[in-house]
C-alpha cells in the first residue's frame, strides 16, 4: 500500500511571495544603496545586498519548486519513505534501516526525525552537492540525515507521526528480524 501525502502549497506559496519580497528588496540594495544610507558609502549596503540576493534566490527558487511541482511531499510504502517535504527529494529510506522514529520541535515547527543505521552511508550515496551538504548539515545537528519537516506537508501532525511509527513497527522490525 503507497500512501501519498502532498506539499501544503498555500503554505508554501505565502512563503514564496514572503521571500520574493525580500529578494527583491536586496536587489534594490544593490542597485539603489542610496536609498538605504545618507551620504556616499554604499559599500556595506551594497555587500549585504549581494550576499542577501545570492541567499534569497535559492531560497526563493526552492520554494518555488515545491509550489509548482507536482509531486508529493512524502511517499510512504511497505519497504520505507521517500522525503520532499523540504523541496528537494532525498534517496529512499527503508523501514529496515531506521533505528528510532521521534518528534522534536524547533523554532515553533514540528519535524519528526528518523534515526538510521549507518548514515555515512546515506549521506555518502547522495550525488547532488546540495543535498548531500544539507544531509550533513542535519547529521551534525540532529546527530541523524533524515528528518521530515511536517509542517511543510498538509496532514496532521500527530497523524503522521503515528502513521509512521506504525509502518515502523509493521514493517521496519519485521524485516530487521
Amino acid at each position: 500500500m503507497i500512501i501519498e501525502i502532498p506539499i501544503n502549497k498555500s503554505k508554501a506559496a505565502k512563503q514564496l511571495i514572503l521571500f520574493s519580497l525580500l529578494l527583491l528588496l536586496f536587489v534594490i540594495m544593490v542597485v539603489q544603496p542610496q536609498l538605504f544610507v545618507k551620504g556616499t558609502k554604499y559599500g556595506f549596503v551594497k555587500i549585504t545586498g549581494f550576499i542577501g540576493t545570492f541567499l534569497f534566490t535559492i531560497i526563493t527558487a526552492i520554494l518555488a519548486q515545491k509550489v509548482f511541482n507536482k509531486k508529493p511531499g512524502l511517499i510512504i510504502d511497505n519497504n520505507g519513505f521517500v522525503d520532499n517535504s523540504l523541496g528537494v527529494m532525498f534517496a529512499k529510506v527503508l523501514w529496515k534501516d531506521v533505528t528510532e522514529i521521534k518528534h522534536v520541535q524547533a523554532s515553533g515547527e514540528n519535524f519528526i526525525v528518523i534515526s538510521i543505521k549507518e548514515p555515512e552511508k546515506y549521506i555518502a550515496e547522495e550525488r547532488h552537492s546540495l543535498k548531500r551538504k544539507m544531509l550533513e548539515l542535519n547529521y551534525t545537528t540532529l546527530k541523524t540525515p533524515i528528518n521530515i519537516a511536517a509542517g511543510k506537508l498538509k496532514v496532521d501532525f500527530n497523524e503522521l507521526l503515528n502513521m509512521m511509527k506504525r509502518k515502523y513497527e509493521e514493517f521496519g522490525k519485521e524485516i530487521a528480524n
